[in-house]
Formats: C-alpha cells, structure tokens, sequence
C-alpha cells in the first residue's frame, strides 16, 4: 500500500455524498483526512421550476446536442428523462464535462463524447464536432446559474441553445460550524470547484480562520486556481483537471 501521504493532514471540501472515493484515496496513501463539504446539492422543487424541467424534458424529441455538466446533471436529468422517455430518441448527441460525468451517462447507458485532458468548458468547446452548428437545437443540463460560456460560444456559432437547470448548489448549513471546530493544524486543503472554493473562503472569513489561507490549496484548474489568488490563498497547486488521478498529482508536488 503506498504511503506517499503519510501523516499528512488534508482538509477537504467535497459535497458529502462525493466525498468518499476521494476520502478513502487519501486515507490509503496515509493522508489523516476530514472533509468539511463547502458545497450542497439541492434538486429544484418549486411548482415554476419543476414545469420549467418538464417543458424541456417533453421536447427532448427535437434536440440535437445534449450537454451535461456535472454528475449532478446527470443524476436529475437523466431522471427526468427516464421519467418521459422510457425510450430515449434517437437523435441527440450527448457531451460531458469530465470524465466522471462521462462515466455516469455511461453508466445510466447514454454513450457520450466528452472533453480533453482538462476537463473543462473550454475543451469541450474545442471538440471538433462541435465547431459548425448553426441551426441546432441544443440542451445544457446544469444547476442554476453557473458560468455561461458553453451557452454564449455555441450561441455564438450559431446553436439555438437553451438550459435545463435541475438544481441548487447551496452552503451546506453546518459548514461553518464544522470549520470553527476543525483544530488540526491542516497540510494541505483540497477545493475540487471554483464555487466550493467562494464558500470556503466565505466561511474562512465568518470563523475568523484566516490562517487557513496559508495552507497549501490544490486546485482542479488553472482558472479557480487565479481565483484561489485573487481572495487571499498564498499557496496554490493546479492539478491539471478534477480527477482523483490529477488532484492527487497535484497533492503530492505540493507535499513531497
């Protein structure tokens, strides 16, 4: 069993029910580890959003490009869909961000292509079937609000683009209290997304924790890594993507 980790102290941020695999990674290099979600999933329930999903669900029949962004996106749309659509139509073409989203649709048994090494918004949109698309229909599963580039660059090219959002990201009610408490000296923090990162810095500020700011910050891109110094964080790791793979590259540069 490596121990690469070994007595290292990691502080994690991941929404609780992701948090496992990356958890149980850590802890068999050796890693003392405790996570402390930053970010909550909630499904949108209210009556207005709910018919918003269904809208969008009932005319999946003339898409040709479905998107997914996340897991989460997956979980709730595709639920969704099953929901209308015992038999999903033959015509679109389904994308993911990332090879874990990738690997639900897989595993929910919705083939897909997915993006480039980084895992991001910006190589999907450097797919090359998706470069001439003026005049299609396409569907970008997502929570609500989030980054708009996908929507705004297919646009832009032509694509007639809608959102179906399908839930919240919210702060999880307890996690300052949790940070409040948390007295181990940490080695290292991992943040696994830009919006975790805004909560972590939030409750840093409101538990008067600032020294957390000093602690190593393994970051999933080159974006929410300029962000991570743009609000303080001194020391800052970009793992190439989100993956366990690249995040605990990243990790063991930081601590070796």
């Amino acid at each position: 069993m490596p121990n690469h980790l070994r007595g290292k102290r990691i502080l994690t941020t991941r929404p609780a029910h992701q948090s496992g695999s990356w958890c149980a990674l850590l802890q068999a290099e050796g890693a003392q580890v405790e996570n402390i979600p930053m970010l909550g999933i909630e499904p949108l329930e209210s009556d207005d959003a709910r018919q918003a999903i269904k809208k969008r669900i009932l005319d999946f029949d003339q898409v040709e490009v479905a998107i997914f962004v996340s897991q989460n996106a997956v979980h709730y749309g595709v639920n969704w869909l099953e929901d209308y659509w015992p038999q999903l139509p033959q015509g679109p073409r389904y994308y993911a961000i990332g090879a874990a989203t990738a690997k639900a649709l897989d595993a929910r048994g919705i083939p897909c292509e997915q993006s480039g090494a980084h895992m991001n918004s910006e190589d999907l949109l450097g797919l090359p079937s998706l470069q001439e698309i003026s005049g299609q229909r396409i569907l970008i599963f997502r929570g609500s609000g989030g980054r708009t580039l996908i929507g705004d660059t297919l646009g832009a090219r032509g694509a007639r683009v809608d959102y179906c959002e399908l839930y919240n990201r919210t702060l999880p009610s307890n996690s300052q209290e949790q940070l409040r408490k948390y007295g181990v000296d940490a080695d290292a923090i991992t943040v696994h997304s830009g919006e975790t990162l805004t909560n972590l810095s939030f409750c840093i500020e409101q538990t008067s924790m600032e020294q957390l700011r000093q602690v190593a910050l393994i970051c999933p891109s080159a974006r929410v890594a300029g962000q991570a110094k743009g609000i303080g964080f001194s020391v800052v790791h970009t793992a190439i993507n989100a993956s366990d793979k690249a995040m605990l590259e990243a990790l063991h540069r930081a601590l070796n």
